[in-house]
C-alpha cells in the first residue's frame, strides 16, 4: 500500500510539472520517467499478487467454514449456533429433524429462546432469561461449557415435546462471547428406560416383602419360645439370621422409596407439627444404639420455634436418617449434637459429629443413589447408601434445602433449611416410608 502511495505521488508531481522550465536535463527527466513506469509495474504486481492473496485466504476460509459446518451436521446430535445476541446462525438437519423445522429459514435469524421452547415437567414455560443459552451468553468470562440433564423438555413446531439433555458452550474471542453453540440430544428412550427399570424395582420390592416379613415374624416367633425353648448356640444363630433378614427389609423399603420418588408418585400431607417434640421422640427411639456405643448426645433447640405445618412422616425419615448416620459413621466414644433454630423465613436443622467425615473428592457425590464414600466401607458394612438420596430429594420435593460441611477424620455437619410456611400439600398414589429400626441386638421377644 506504501509503494501504491508513493507512485501515484511522483507520478502526480511529473504529470503536473512544468518540465521545460523545471531546468533538468533530458537523461534526468528520462530515468525518472523509467522509475516511474518501473513503480507502476512493482505497483500492478503487487495490487495482483494482493488480490491473490484475498482470493486464496478467501478460499481458505470458505472451506474452512464449508468443513465445519459438514463437521456439524455430521453430528448425531441436534446443534445449533447463535451470535452474541441468541440468534440462530447454523442449525443441523438432526436439530431440523428433531424440532420438525422444514424449511431451514423459518428458524435462522431469529432468536433461539424465542423459536425453540423449552419446559418442564410440570408444563410450565422456562422464561428466556432462565435458559442455558442464555445464561451462558451473559455469564461474564464463562469458557466452560453448561452442561443440563434433567426434566426439561423442547417443544417441536406441531407442539409436541421431547425430553433433551443439552450442552451449551460460549464461542470466545479476546475473552468476549461472540456466540454460543448448543448441543441436544433427545433422550425419550433413556427416560423410558430409566421409567421401565424403577417399575421392575418397585416389582420386585413389594414381591419380596411378603417372604421377608414371613422371616421376620417366625425368627421373633423362635426367639420369644412360642415354638418352644432353644437353646444359646440356636438363639445365636436365629439372631444371625434376624439381624440380616431386617437389613434385607430396610433395603426393600429403601428401594421402594427411591421408586416412588423418580417416578414422582409419593404424596406430601402436612398437618400442623411440633418440630421439636418431633425430634426428641426420633433420639428417645436412637438412644439404645447411642448408648451402646457410648456416643456423648446434646440438643439444643430454640425456644420460640413455632408450630410448622410439615409432613411429619417425612420430616421424621429426613432427622431420622441424619442421626442414623451420625451414629453409625462416628466411632465409639465420639459426640453428636442435634440443633433446630428459628432464623428469619426458616427453620433450620443441624446434626453435627465427630466421625469419620468425608473425603474431599467424593463429597460431590454424597447425595448420589448408591453412593458410599471410601473411608468408610471397611467400618460400617450395613449401609445402603441411599438414605442421603432419599433425605435429600423429600427436602428438595418440599421446597428445603440441604447441605453440609465435612473434614476428613474430624467429622460432619449436616444442616437442613425448611420454610416457615412449611410444606406445600401434593397429592400422590403412595407415601415414602420409614426404615425400620434395625437392632443392635436381635432379643426381640426376650
Amino acid at each position: 500500500m506504501a509503494v501504491l502511495v508513493s507512485i501515484l505521488v511522483i507520478g502526480e508531481w511529473l504529470l503536473g510539472a512544468d518540465i521545460e522550465n523545471s531546468g533538468m536535463s533530458a537523461d534526468t527527466i528520462i530515468r525518472l520517467a523509467t522509475v516511474l513506469c518501473l513503480l507502476i509495474v512493482a505497483g500492478i504486481l503487487l495490487y495482483h499478487e494482493f488480490e491473490i492473496n484475498v482470493r486464496q485466504r478467501t478460499r481458505a476460509l470458505e472451506q474452512a467454514k464449508a468443513k465445519d459446518e459438514a463437521l456439524l451436521s455430521s453430528i448425531g446430535d441436534g446443534v445449533f449456533a447463535t451470535d452474541a445476541e441468541g440468534r440462530i446462525i447454523f442449525v443441523n438437519q438432526v436439530a431440523l429433524d428433531a424440532l420438525r423445522w422444514n424449511p431451514k429459514v423459518e428458524i435462522l435469524g431469529r432468536k433461539a429462546t424465542d423459536a425453540i421452547r423449552m419446559e418442564d415437567e410440570a408444563g410450565k414455560i422456562l422464561s428466556g432469561d432462565k435458559r442455558p443459552l442464555s445464561q451462558v451468553l451473559k455469564a461474564a468470562g464463562a469458557t466452560r461449557a453448561t452442561k443440563v440433564s434433567g426434566d426439561n423438555y423442547y417443544i417441536r413446531s406441531d407442539k409436541t415435546r421431547f425430553p433433551v439433555s443439552i450442552t451449551v458452550s460460549p464461542v470466545m474471542v479476546e475473552g468476549t462471547a461472540i456466540g454460543a453453540i448448543e448441543v441436544f440430544r433427545d433422550i425419550t428412550k433413556e427416560k423410558d428406560v430409566d421409567r421401565a427399570k424403577t417399575e421392575f424395582v418397585s416389582l420386585a420390592s413389594h414381591q419380596l416383602r411378603t417372604p421377608l416379613s414371613t422371616i421376620n415374624w417366625y425368627s421373633e416367633m423362635l426367639l420369644a419360645g412360642d415354638a418352644g425353648k432353644i437353646t444359646s448356640e440356636q438363639r445365636k444363630y436365629i439372631e444371625e439370621i434376624y439381624r440380616g433378614n431386617q437389613r434385607m427389609v430396610a433395603l426393600v423399603g429403601d428401594l421402594l422409596n427411591v421408586s416412588r420418588i423418580e417416578v414422582g408418585t409419593f404424596t406430601v400431607d402436612p398437618e400442623p407439627t411440633n418440630i421439636v417434640e418431633l425430634a426428641k421422640q426420633i433420639v428417645m427411639d436412637l438412644e439404645p444404639r447411642i448408648f451402646k456405643r457410648k456416643i456423648g448426645l446434646e440438643e439444643h433447640y430454640d425456644e420460640k420455634i413455632p408450630i410448622l405445618n410439615l409432613d411429619p412422616k417425612l420430616t421424621g425419615i429426613v432427622i431420622d436418617n441424619l442421626l442414623s448416620n451420625a451414629i453409625k459413621y462416628t466411632p465409639e466414644k465420639g459426640h453428636i449434637d442435634i440443633s433446630i433454630r428459628k432464623e428469619t423465613d426458616n427453620i433450620q436443622i443441624s446434626v453435627k459429629d465427630t466421625g469419620y467425615g468425608i473425603p474431599a473428592d467424593q463429597q460431590n457425590k454424597i447425595f448420589a443413589k448408591l453412593f458410599r464414600a471410601d473411608n468408610i466401607l471397611d467400618k460400617a458394612t450395613d449401609g445402603t447408601g441411599l438414605g442421603l438420596y432419599i433425605t435429600k430429594a423429600i427436602i428438595d420435593y418440599s421446597g428445603g434445602k440441604i447441605w453440609f460441611e465435612s473434614k476428613e477424620n474430624q467429622g460432619t455437619t449436616f444442616y437442613v433449611s425448611l420454610p416457615l410456611v412449611g410444606m406445600a400439600k401434593k397429592a400422590g398414589s403412595k407415601t415414602i416410608e420409614g426404615a425400620p429400626r434395625q437392632p443392635e441386638t436381635a432379643s426381640a421377644g426376650s
